[in-house]
């Protein structure tokens, strides 16, 4: 696939389109990309310095590359972390200029350090992006959040999925039991779940992995797809020693993943 993906960028750490675009293109797809933000580091480092880019400059880069053809091939847009309420409405324009379908992941907030971006933000996500959206990868602090229902386990979790718009939703985080955490997706009517043990150390950036890996196996079945992302993004925490995600030297896992959780109904 040629995938558009609209998201952060950092000068230290991978998160946002410094993973994406390496994991995708490690799978073998091509990726035009676009910064929302340009910043030194991931925040919860302690603090960081940059800038979010105005919505505007992510229209004019659309408009270039829309003015020379480079949208034409592109399969699809995934978004994550946007930095302001004016760059959701970008990105909507984004969407709606390309024609392709649309991932979207929509990077708010998680536990424990709740909403972490501007207040205007989730509503700008819930009014111009999910309407747009074929899928959706929120955490179980963002679909509590979009959902308007607190999610405390994977069946509330696909009740709340079902109901948010998107074809596709997976839940990533969600509580199931003690020292495990579930994926739950739901789609056409169909609720799956894939549980791996909890790991107690961060992992900076491990959304953006997430929603990486779905969307380049997104086509081969998403349950499937499910599955290998989580276990995947688990192994990837597992043998990354400090808050950034090891990237680089999980690289083999990507193209070769470990043995996925099993599916299980929710």
């Amino acid at each position: 696939m040629h995938i558009l993906s609209i998201q952060s960028s950092v000068a230290r750490g991978f998160v946002g389109n410094r993973t994406a675009v390496f994991v995708l293109q490690r799978l073998g797809h091509q990726v035009t990309c676009i910064d929302t933000v340009a910043y030194s580091n991931h925040p919860a480092h302690g603090g960081f310095r940059g800038e979010v880019h105005p919505a505007g400059s992510i229209d004019r880069i659309v408009s270039g590359l829309e003015e020379r053809g480079f949208l034409e091939d592109i399969d699809l847009v995934l978004s994550g972390y946007l930095g302001s309420a004016a760059n959701a409405e970008a990105v909507a324009r984004a969407v709606d200029r390309v024609g392709a379908p649309y991932l979207l992941d929509p990077v708010m907030g998680d536990d424990p350090k709740g909403l972490f971006v501007a207040p205007d933000l989730p509503d700008a996500i819930r009014r111009k992006l999910l309407p747009r959206a074929a899928a959706a990868t929120p955490n179980r602090f963002e679909l509590s959040l979009l959902g308007e229902r607190e999610v405390d386990g994977p069946a509330r979790a696909a009740e709340v999925s079902a109901a948010l718009g998107p074809s596709l939703v997976v839940a990533t985080s969600v509580p199931a039991g003690e020292g495990r955490i579930a994926c739950v997706g739901v789609s056409e009517g169909k609720a799956r779940q894939a549980v791996v043990p909890r790991i107690a150390h961060p992992g900076y950036g491990a959304g953006d992995l997430f929603a990486a890996l779905l969307a380049a196996r997104w086509r081969d079945g998403w349950a499937e797809a499910m599955a290998l992302a989580a276990g995947t993004v688990h192994a990837t925490i597992a043998r990354s020693p400090g808050r950034d995600l090891d990237i680089v030297g999980a690289q083999a896992l990507f193209a070769d993943p470990p043995p996925p959780p099993p599916l299980e109904a929710v």
